[in-house]
């Protein structure tokens, strides 16, 4: 009896510490690695880097509110720095005007094409953020980083007037063939957000986050024949409220 009552005393010392060290563990992880959800609106345009493009006067029409949700993971190196990257879906997108200035049109080309893009993207951003200021169960941080985009849709309006002065007008349209866009877009993005800690591994946060497009974000040169036009270099531009839980 006394032998059975011994290795039962062992038996739960050892299965208690078993799981203690588990638990260290896991808290060790949930330290080092976070994970969480967000989602927000998005206020989007499309800008013209110059006013003028092989002959072709460009103007920024109306942007659109779009709509962005995801997953986010932070890898804290110390109790002030982290790396961040995640995976999300994004609603992007606004409006060009191209008209053609030359006594002479280019063959294949629009005389004034007026275009609304609605882009959706498969976003994957890659950066660093930045505590600056605890306030108790409160953190104010900053971050700044990259953003890869991969285009997923091309929808939208569009109007223009071909060559032969007959009007074209679509809408809620795919935009692929006529109102082309790059497959792959590349950003930064820089904004700050505070955090609120609910207990030692969930809080809520809020951002607010502005991102500037790299690269040439359409290309109606590539358009069909007929359809194409210039609108030089249009860098895409997004404001994003995002609202997020970390779990």
């Amino acid at each position: 009896m006394k032998k059975l009552l011994i290795l039962g005393l062992l038996f739960n010392s050892l299965f208690a510490t078993n799981v203690n060290a588990q638990d260290s563990k896991v808290d060790e992880i949930f330290k080092t690695y976070r994970f969480g959800l967000f989602l927000g609106p998005t206020f989007n345009s499309l800008r013209p880097t110059s006013s003028s493009a092989d002959n072709y006067f460009i103007s920024k029409g109306k942007g659109n509110v779009g709509f962005s949700f995801g997953i986010n993971a932070d890898y804290n190196i110390n109790d002030r720095y982290s790396i961040y990257t995640g995976i999300g879906m994004d609603w992007r997108g606004g409006s060009i005007t191209a008209t053609d200035t030359s006594v002479t049109l280019k063959p294949d080309y629009l005389r004034k094409a007026a275009v609304t893009y609605k882009h959706q993207y498969l976003t994957i951003p890659l950066g660093l953020k930045m505590k600056a200021a605890e306030f108790g169960k409160i953190k104010v941080f900053a971050q700044t980083g990259f953003d890869l985009g991969i285009l997923l849709s091309n929808r939208g309006d569009y109007s223009g007037t071909l060559s032969s002065g007959l009007n074209v007008i679509s809408t809620k349209t795919k935009l692929k063939d006529i109102a082309s866009s790059v497959p792959v877009n590349l950003g930064w993005q820089i904004g700050p957000g505070v955090e609120y800690a609910l207990n030692d591994k969930n809080a809520v946060y809020a951002t607010i986050l502005y991102r500037n497009g790299f690269i040439d974000a359409t290309t109606p040169q590539n358009n069909n024949n007929g359809y194409k036009f210039s609108d030089g270099n249009v860098r895409s531009n997004t404001f994003a409220i995002r609202f997020g839980y970390y779990f």
